[in-house]
């Protein structure tokens, strides 16, 4: 009887730690499992935003070229401050006059002054507006996130209101507001008979994937 009774328990011994290394495996395969999906999913955005960043480059050439074709001349860049700093927003999407200040034909609620041209695109003015022929290249929508178009950003000066800056959908490698870059008949550029246009966004091992209009 004993002897049963002691081959029962060792039985019931080896089959609960049968039952802990079967567990331990199925949570390794699990963790393996997340990992990947994690990791696919990783992929998976990053294509997205390279996807759609590309595609809206197409459309950004597009309306850049009818521009051309209208006013005899590329947009004007900024050549007194980095190339995030352009007015491809007001030119491409249309401006009205209303007095001295400039409203955007995307977004009625927005005015910009003079000052605030002056203050972050070194214009005076701009050209797509009332008095040239006014036009709306594109189509332009904010409100932030992938399907926005546009953003309202500050360049840091006090006093300054923000400006409309063309927002590139996909994350930036340092993080922020990530916008299109643009140079126009650059003279060290890439076209320098033409334009520079570039977006940056983050690659999923966090270096810089640049998406520009060369080869």
């Amino acid at each position: 009887m004993n002897t049963r009774i002691q081959q029962s328990s060792l039985a019931s011994r080896t089959t609960a730690a049968f039952t802990l290394i079967e567990l331990l495996v199925v949570i390794a395969i699990i963790g393996v499992i997340a990992a990947m999906t994690l990791s696919g999913v990783g992929m998976a955005k990053v294509k997205k935003q390279e996807s759609a960043t590309i595609a809206m480059k197409a459309q950004l050439e597009l309306a850049i070229e009818d521009y051309k074709k209208q006013f005899g001349t590329y947009p004007p860049d900024n050549t007194n401050a980095a190339p995030q700093w352009n007015s491809l927003a007001y030119e491409l999407g249309g401006v009205r006059r209303s007095g001295a200040n400039f409203v955007s034909l995307a977004d009625p609620n927005h005015t910009v002054t003079p000052a605030m041209l002056n203050g972050c695109f070194s214009l005076s003015g701009l050209v797509n507006d009332g008095a040239n022929r006014q036009k709306s290249f594109l189509n332009l929508k904010g409100g932030g996130g992938a399907s926005a178009n546009y953003t309202l950003v500050t360049n840091g000066t006090p006093g300054l209101l923000a400006v409309m800056l063309l927002q590139v959908p996909g994350e930036h490698p340092v993080g922020g507001v990530n916008v299109w870059r643009y140079r126009a008949y650059p003279a060290t550029g890439h076209n320098p008979k033409s334009y520079d246009l570039w977006a940056e966004i983050k690659r999923r091992d966090g270096s810089t994937n640049i998406i520009g209009n060369w080869k």
